[in-house]
């Protein structure tokens, strides 16, 4: 084997491997696409989750105002107004047992005058 065909035997060998050397830079330049848009899909979700934590904050918050605008002074309304009736059923009670006390004295009454009717009759 001459030195002419060694050389060419090396520089058909180095052409094979400058071929390879190409696809596997290219297969690596594809996958550092992947990579970019891997991250870029990341970052977006990262944002979309940030995002969704201060909606999430931010709902929480108008609940809580919500809460302790509108439902404790709704609450207090409804207290007071209870008071309001218990007293109005106090004063219905009263009448009540007024009406009922008269109703028993005038059926003691009513039978003192049928008795009393009887005996002058």
């Amino acid at each position: 084997m001459t030195d002419r065909q060694i050389l060419e035997a090396v520089l058909t060998e180095v052409r094979g491997l400058g071929t390879r050397m190409n696809k596997f830079e290219s297969r690596m330049d594809g996958f550092e696409s992947q990579m970019d848009k891997f991250e870029s899909q990341m970052n977006r979700m990262e944002e979309s989750q940030k995002r969704f934590e201060e909606e999430t904050r931010n709902n929480f918050a108008d609940i809580k105002l919500h809460l302790e605008n509108i439902t404790d002074r709704n609450i207090s309304i409804l207290a007071e107004n209870h008071l309001n009736l218990i007293n109005k059923m106090d004063v219905s009670a009263t009448w009540m047992n007024r009406i009922m006390i008269n109703e028993v004295k005038m059926n003691a009454l009513t039978d003192q005058v049928a008795r009393l009717q009887a005996k002058c009759s």
